[in-house]
């Protein structure tokens, strides 16, 4: 059975907020980085994942509708995902910062006098709200890679720099590893196919896109190895 994506995220381009919908996206920058948000409409409580620097029209968005950010869940510490974070310490000091310990030693020491990072580790549950996501460690384009796993309906499935539409990230950079990778692709193959993932850059005309066309497009969902990963372009 085909699987749609959400209408907001079915588009060329993101949308940001929309009333009653638990995930908004937003682009930012010269690298098309997504900054998203979890957004719980009940509490008005929301959680920032990745982010960039300039991020006049997310806060802006988070103001007009009445929403209080409670979290940073950062998938990794590269820095075209954690460039909004000196502008966050200012605004929102003391907000909780998740990052899984093997991607810590990026970020500044200095930020955590206003911000509080947190050790982020395997199958963690974090609450925004009455919704919840866990971190599932996804590391193969950095040690400290994580993806998180937002359990609503269609769930929702936020992969960094891990997989990108019909393509999955580099490892050729520091801490990065093609056997890692490959791991990392087998544990998100066991979700629902219903997922709807979400990558870190817009680097294909679509938006988002879903597990079970992932599954049936992307290559490197097809390599049965990781001799197979390694030989992609």
């Amino acid at each position: 059975m085909f699987m749609s994506l959400p209408h907001h995220l079915s588009g060329a381009q993101p949308t940001g907020i929309h009333p009653g919908e638990p995930v908004a996206q937003f682009e930012i920058g010269a690298y098309r980085n997504f900054v998203y948000l979890i957004l719980d409409w009940d509490s008005k409580k929301a959680a920032m994942l990745d982010p960039q620097s300039n991020l006049g029209p997310v806060l802006q968005s988070l103001a007009t509708h009445g929403f209080e950010l409670v979290a940073i869940l950062l998938t990794h510490t590269h820095f075209d995902h954690i460039a909004g974070l000196p502008e966050l310490s200012l605004l929102a000091p003391q907000i909780p910062v998740y990052v899984h310990p093997f991607d810590l030693h990026r970020i500044d020491p200095r930020l955590n006098q206003n911000l509080r990072l947190t050790s982020l580790q395997e199958g963690q549950t974090i609450s925004i709200g009455s919704l919840t996501t866990q971190a599932l460690h996804t590391p193969g384009h950095s040690a400290g890679e994580c993806c998180y796993f937002l359990s609503t309906s269609p769930p929702y499935l936020f992969t960094g720099d891990t997989i990108f539409i019909r393509d999955c990230g580099r490892t050729d950079l520091s801490s990065g590893s093609d056997t890692e990778m490959f791991a990392s692709i087998q544990k998100i193959k066991t979700l629902p196919p219903e997922t709807v993932i979400l990558p870190g850059h817009h680097y294909k005309k679509e938006c988002a896109s879903t597990l079970q066309t992932e599954l049936r497009e992307s290559p490197p969902f097809q390599c049965k190895t990781v001799a197979e990963l390694s030989q992609l372009p």
